[in-house]
């Protein structure tokens, strides 16, 4: 268990650090990279996927560790917390076979990521800001 809640820390300290990333780049977005010329937005579009690439090693680390870990605990002979209930599926809502709010929550969180990611492409590069 203790595994698990230091893994979960993990996860916090990264959403944290990805939340901050992406702040700082919007910020510089604002004030000045919507009108630097294209090689300093490519400079600092790389510099951005070279950040978050790295965020999306260490997260798909912590994920297979919670799998790992997830899947430790659901082979105890009588663990002290019912992991599909407790650890899987925290909140009483219905959802079809063989999904977990565990699972819908990871997906989600590389949506997210991923949409950020191109939106953040497309206001760098596509986007017409005004003067």
């Amino acid at each position: 268990m203790q595994g698990m809640f230091s893994s979960i820390q993990v996860v916090i300290s990264l959403f944290s650090t990805f939340f901050a990333i992406i702040s700082a780049y919007i910020a510089g977005l604002f004030f000045f990279l919507n009108r630097a010329p294209v090689a300093l937005k490519l400079l600092a579009f790389f510099l951005l996927s070279i950040g978050l690439v790295f965020l999306a090693g260490a997260a798909v680390t912590q994920q297979r560790l919670q799998t790992g870990l997830l899947g430790a605990w659901g082979r105890m002979s009588s663990p002290a917390i019912a992991i599909e209930e407790m650890l899987r599926n925290p909140l009483p809502i219905s959802l079809p076979p063989g999904w977990s709010i565990y699972d819908v929550g990871l997906n989600v969180g590389w949506l997210t990521a991923l949409c950020v990611y191109l939106a953040l492409g497309y206001m760098t590069f596509f986007y017409r800001w005004k003067a």
